[in-house]
């Protein structure tokens, strides 16, 4: 194929949210148009920094007996997204640290809406996470059917930037095999 300017995305979040979470074993969509089921959450605003995945994949050499390589075969495969949570809020700290690990109290006549966030060494429970990318009628949809946060970075509390919750999401394998799905469809309808 001849080189196509209209395939070079740009990776926006789509303008209803760029980052979802629904409970383990939720169904899973298929494809990057079909609208997500009501099970699935918006986690909150991403920072500037975008989102980053990281397939990793690990392989050793089989050589033959005059030291040859013959064969490279793989060993692990391990694939993880990361991201800055901007928003802290009730659906951005329990993505991140678990429902059971935030206590929400409402508002009432003597304070607004109350988070309690408690830390500890638990990690929160994994589920299914689905990030929706829009490069005008380009979409990008990527799906991870087992999601885990596993580790949460450093978070500054500075007068000149916002809070950020920095986060990476470890990706396990479903029944097939795949830890990450990517789908796209370009928006160019034929007639």
């Amino acid at each position: 194929m001849a080189n196509d300017k209209k395939a070079v995305l740009v990776g926006t979040p789509d303008v209803n949210g760029g980052v979802y979470l629904a409970p383990a074993g939720t169904s899973l969509p298929t494809d990057s148009v079909t609208s997500l089921a009501g099970t699935y959450v918006a986690c909150g605003y991403v920072s500037d920094g975008g989102l980053q995945l990281t397939p990793s994949v690990s392989t050793a050499d089989i050589r033959e007996w005059g030291g040859n390589l013959v064969r490279r075969i793989v060993q692990t495969f391990d694939g993880t997204l990361s991201w800055e949570f901007l928003q802290t809020d009730e659906q951005s700290m329990k993505a991140t640290f678990g429902t059971s690990a935030v206590t929400v109290t409402a508002a009432n006549s003597t304070h607004g809406k109350q988070l309690a966030v408690k830390l500890s060494a638990a990690l929160a429970p994994s589920g299914v996470w689905v990030f929706q990318i829009k490069d005008g009628d380009n979409k990008v949809r990527i799906v991870v059917p087992d999601g885990q946060i596993t580790t949460v970075g450093e978070v500054s509390f500075v007068s000149g930037d916002a809070i950020k919750w920095p986060v990476t999401l470890s990706c396990y394998p479903d029944s097939s095999g795949n830890s990450i799905y990517i789908y796209t469809d370009d928006g160019q309808l034929s007639s």
